[in-house]
């Protein structure tokens, strides 16, 4: 069969395009390795690199990364993994400021092209984004581009963020607040984001002792960073509590956050939680109406609350924490000294290395000299006051001043010697106070 010359030209052409393809990088077709001896070349740079990076030979392996990374950029994730790694290290240990800003920059491609042949945007700017902040959070532009690519990151990832892009986030937030570039508004809005991100996940894992170190650092920062008042947070709550006010995420997030800065006093504070006692009526949210009926003076609506937030209360510690707050106004407002003491005693046996309940318990005593119509047994309470006191301080020294002031006072209201010799005692002999106190004490003169 005779070939025409338009045939020939045709075949020349297929041939010409087959030699192309054999002779083509991935970068220049679009494929993973290339092909023909590019592809070879490829995967042989690969696994050098690999093999060179698993031992820490970072000076050999960049070579056959370079190679890898410019001429088959699509063939494998663990060239970003990699040169990720390798460069952060070679970041860390180079002295040069002109070679680890170059390195930086690389470090930064390398983020880049993986979201340009990967995808999986939101993780990976966050991790871009972590490593910006890292070597150059003293830099104000640069942490504003990190913030950027944060805020995207969380905006996309949702509850799937990782926590140190979640802690990267507030802590740009904070510095560009302190910086004039973004508003109080916006990082209590970036607070409240990275409060549902971090409840998620301790909800999910409570154990975690990784997310719950990040919620601290999150919290501490939210109250010492200025960026808030009692009237930012009605300004940044209050328009949306209408459309919100059955939410029980967003109930929780208001009354949590106006309680951390005691903006108990608010009518905002009581509408949500109100609002949250009826749709979930948890321990917390009983807690959180007794307060405010503390603060509206109504003691014993206050007291009930506080009973129920300790019926259906779980944790150990919190359940202290609400008896102590109701023996509080047990003994200080409702003047029934009895129950104040039960009520502290409850709180110790829930946590033990806790001395606040005892200077409860030595108050009420202190109080209590109404027991008695003889001047020296009346004298005796401030016995077992004292010794509440000095209990207070052994278990806890940071109460020493606060004790040591009460001690002074009433160790001043002690019988005389002539009196405890009149009643046949001297300083060192046992003695039981009477009355609803009936504590064994030891006597001691003024």
């Amino acid at each position: 069969m005779k070939l025409s010359l338009s045939n020939i030209i045709s075949a020349f052409i297929v041939l010409l395009n087959c030699v192309n393809i054999i002779a083509q990088k991935g970068i220049e077709d679009g494929s993973k390795y290339g092909h023909g001896d590019d592809s070879v070349k490829c995967l042989k740079n690969l696994t050098l690199c690999r093999d060179r990076i698993k031992t820490g030979n970072y000076t050999d392996a960049i070579r056959y990364w370079r190679v890898s990374f410019n001429e088959c950029p699509q063939s494998s994730q663990y060239l970003y993994i990699d040169g990720a790694k390798m460069f952060n290290e070679l970041i860390i240990v180079e002295k040069d400021p002109v070679r680890q800003n170059a390195l930086i920059d690389t470090l930064m491609m390398i983020y880049d092209q993986r979201m340009k042949y990967f995808d999986q945007k939101g993780n990976v700017l966050g991790r871009k984004a972590v490593d910006l902040l890292r070597y150059r959070k003293d830099d104000i532009i640069a942490v504003e581009e990190a913030y950027n690519y944060l805020e995207e990151s969380v905006n996309l990832l949702k509850n799937k963020s990782l926590m140190p892009v979640v802690a990267a986030f507030m802590t740009s937030t904070y510095a560009l607040f302190e910086a004039g570039k973004v508003t109080d508004m916006k990082v209590i809005d970036n607070y409240s984001l990275a409060s549902d991100i971090i409840d998620n996940a301790l909800a999910e894992n409570p154990a975690d002792e990784d997310v719950k170190k990040v919620r601290e650092n999150i919290d501490r920062n939210f109250i010492t960073c200025g960026a808030h008042s009692c009237q930012s947070l009605i300004n940044y709550f209050k328009p949306q509590y209408e459309n919100k006010k059955t939410d029980i995420p967003f109930l929780k997030k208001v009354v949590s956050c106006m309680s951390t800065l005691d903006c108990n006093e608010d009518p905002l504070y009581f509408q949500a939680s109100e609002a949250l006692y009826q749709q979930e009526p948890s321990a917390l949210a009983a807690f959180n109406l007794a307060k405010i009926f503390v603060t509206k003076e109504n003691y014993n609506k206050a007291a009930a609350y506080y009973k129920e937030a300790i019926e259906k209360e779980k944790d150990p510690l919190n359940r202290a924490e609400y008896y102590y707050q109701l023996g509080w106004i047990t003994f200080g407002k409702l003047e029934d000294l009895k129950s104040a003491r039960k009520y502290a005693l409850q709180a110790i046996s829930l946590r033990p290395g806790w001395g606040e309940p005892y200077i409860l318990i030595g108050d009420a005593y202190a109080a209590s000299k109404d027991c008695f119509t003889d001047d020296f047994e009346k004298r005796t309470v401030y016995w077992a006051a004292v010794d509440k006191f000095v209990q207070a301080k052994s278990i806890d020294a940071s109460l020493s001043e606060k004790v040591n002031e009460r001690i002074q006072i009433y160790s001043s209201y002690f019988p005389d010697v002539e009196t405890i010799f009149f009643y046949s005692l001297k300083d060192g002999d046992p003695y039981t106070v009477g009355c609803w106190i009936n504590e064994k004490t030891i006597v001691r003169s003024r």
